[in-house]
């Protein structure tokens, strides 16, 4: 049974098709998954003016990895501790959600955060975030520095925050040393603005944006995206609508045409081509929430979380172009209760689910969020490491294996005036994210803001009618005044 419509998807240069999608009610989710932190988000904001100053090499504690468990579904995972907490607070900040990462050369890559805090949850606001982390030799996550090389993190896009609006990353690609981000500006969260294109030419100390579409370009199933590039040059890129109500949605296009989506191709499996025309790929039992699309050992693996089952699922297949309505699915993080142990049969709220590089099929690293909605008490990301995929698709894990071709990234030198972002964000912060102090001081800058502009417009005023009105004063005040 599909639980929603086919819908068909028109492309045009530079114009949006806006195409209503058909969906029948489902059932209400036994808990609330989180998609922003914006929804719910109280606390105090980041200092205003904080020094940047250059990186200085800290080593974060060391972690430690629960036993691995077997699942019925033939994979054996392990939980290999959290990615934020104490193990990042070296680089300005402690709790967000994500994680999507594009190798960098030389065993780092990039690891983009999107609403994250630098204390506890609500403390300290950004979005979105980047590091560079590596693999240890336990074969953990290492976060080592800021992606723009200075003491702590920052947002790493300058935009003004007004009517609780955020900017959500899909994900990040390293296309022949350029780094390009995807990403969809909210306001408020759930009501996509924009969906827009960045790229770094420097390995992400700075950031310029390349393209921006409305929100409901191609019928807003480019909202929310992943893509990686294919053996044949081409990128791809599979797509649903923000919101965790819609399909799957596949693309490709040239790496020149990454900036240009209006140039994009959506794949049709009525023709089994592509075209200008898209159908969904994925469809049957799914509402697409966050996902990670990798070509890995000559395969295509999809990683995603479902809000029709609340699970975190991976699929493999050979093939791209095909309906993946047919391919197996195996859970990596399955939705269950706070009341219970959190293991991969129990991962209470769980979603994104973001592939790290270097991985392969028999030995996959996944990076899975997760957020108790209730007291907040538990908003992170965390490894997952996943052994034996490989055979649950029946594939020979030793005959596929690859090494990709990395073309390594140009590091910059540090912090430019551009990402000051926090500077020139605090003042339009909504008052959802501060503290009644902080409120309440901001309100009153304001104010003598507002007095002091005034009393300056009645200054120039009185300055041009001086003259005219000089003798009407009293004498005291005329002896004040210049000549």
């Amino acid at each position: 049974m599909r639980t929603q419509t086919t819908p068909k998807i028109l492309l045009s240069a530079g114009v949006a098709s806006a195409l209503a999608l058909t969906t029948v009610t489902v059932p209400i989710a036994p808990q609330a998954h989180a998609e922003s932190s914006l929804s719910s988000s109280s606390g105090t904001p980041a200092k205003k003016k904080r020094e940047k100053k250059p990186w200085v090499p800290v080593e974060p504690p060391k972690k430690t990895a629960s036993k691995p468990l077997r699942l019925p579904n033939g994979t054996t995972i392990q939980i290999m501790d959290d990615v934020l907490g104490k193990y990042s607070a070296h680089t300005g900040f402690r709790t967000g959600d994500l994680g999507a990462m594009a190798p960098m050369g030389n065993g780092e890559f990039a690891m983009i955060f999107g609403d994250s805090f630098r204390g506890n949850f609500g403390q300290g606001w950004m979005s979105p975030v980047g590091v560079v982390a590596t693999m240890d030799e336990d074969g953990f996550i290492k976060i080592l520095r800021p992606i723009d090389n200075t003491s702590e993190v920052s947002d790493m896009i300058s935009y003004h925050r007004v009517n609780k609006s955020t900017l959500i990353p899909s994900d990040v690609i390293n296309v022949d040393g350029t780094l390009y981000m995807h990403g969809s500006f909210h306001a408020p969260f759930g009501s996509v603005v924009t969906s827009n294109v960045w790229k770094s030419e420097d390995g992400g100390t700075t950031w310029k944006e390349v393209s921006s579409t409305p929100g409901n370009h191609m019928g807003g199933m480019t909202q929310l995206l992943s893509w990686d590039k294919g053996p044949d040059g081409y990128i791809y890129a599979t797509s649903t609508k923000f919101g965790r109500d819609s399909s799957v949605f596949l693309w490709r296009f040239k790496p020149e045409d990454i900036d240009n989506p209006g140039n994009w191709k959506g794949y049709s499996s009525e023709i089994d081509d592509w075209s200008n025309y898209a159908e969904p790929i994925l469809q049957d039992n799914v509402k697409a929430g966050e996902m990670c699309l990798r070509y890995i050992d000559g395969h295509w693996v999809l990683v995603m979380f479902n809000e029709a089952t609340h699970d975190v699922e991976v699929r493999i297949s050979e093939t791209l172009e095909r309906n993946w309505d047919d391919v197996r699915v195996a859970k990596i993080a399955q939705n269950g209760s706070w009341d219970n142990n959190q293991t991969p049969l129990n991962w209470s709220q769980p979603y994104g689910g973001y592939i790290v590089p270097g991985s392969h099929l028999d030995d996959m690293d996944i990076v899975v969020s997760q957020w108790n909605t209730h007291d907040n008490s538990r908003y992170t990301a965390t490894q997952f490491n996943v052994k034996g995929l490989d055979e649950v698709y029946g594939i020979d894990a030793d005959e596929v294996r690859e090494e990709p071709e990395v073309t390594a990234v140009k590091q910059g030198s540090g912090a430019t005036p551009d990402m000051e972002a926090e500077d020139n964000l605090v003042n339009d912060k909504p008052d959802l994210f501060m503290s009644s102090e902080d409120s309440n001081a901001l309100s009153t800058l304001r104010t003598v803001g507002i007095i002091l502009g005034v009393l300056a417009g009645i200054g120039v005023i009185g300055a041009a009618t001086l003259p005219m009105y000089r003798d009407m004063l009293p004498e005291p005040i005329q002896q004040m005044l210049p000549i």
